[in-house]
C-alpha cells in the first residue's frame, strides 16, 4: 500500500534528525518512492509503499524519541477514480 508521511521535528533536533537520515537504512518490505524536505522549517515528506505493518513499524520506531509522524494512506487520483468511484456509481 502507498502511504504520504510528515514527519516534523524540533529545531534543537535539526542536525541530530539530519545525522541520523545520512545514516538510516529503510527495512526490508518499505521502499521509499520519494521524500521532500521543507526549507523553511523542520519538517519533511516521505511517499512510502510498505509490504505489511512489521515493515512500517521498523522503519517508524527508531524515530519516535526525536520526530512526530503523521501517516496516510493515499492513492493516485486516477486510479482511484477508476477502481473505487466507478465500482461505487455501479452500485
Amino acid at each position: 500500500m502507498l502511504f504520504m508521511e510528515i514527519i516534523t521535528w524540533d529545531p534543537k533536533d535539526d542536525m541530530e534528525t539530519g545525522k541520523r537520515y545520512m545514516e538510516w537504512k529503510p527495512p526490508e518490505g518499505y521502499n521509499v518512492i520519494g521524500a521532500w524536505n521543507d526549507v523553511a522549517a523542520c519538517r519533511a515528506f516521505f511517499l512510502f509503499e510498505a509490504d505489511n505493518a512489521e515493515a512500517f513499524a521498523a522503519a517508524a520506531l527508531p524515530w519516535r524519541d526525536i520526530t512526530r509522524m503523521e501517516t496516510v494512506q493515499v492513492m493516485e487520483t486516477k486510479k482511484y477514480m477508476e477502481e473505487i468511484v466507478a465500482k461505487f456509481r455501479k452500485m
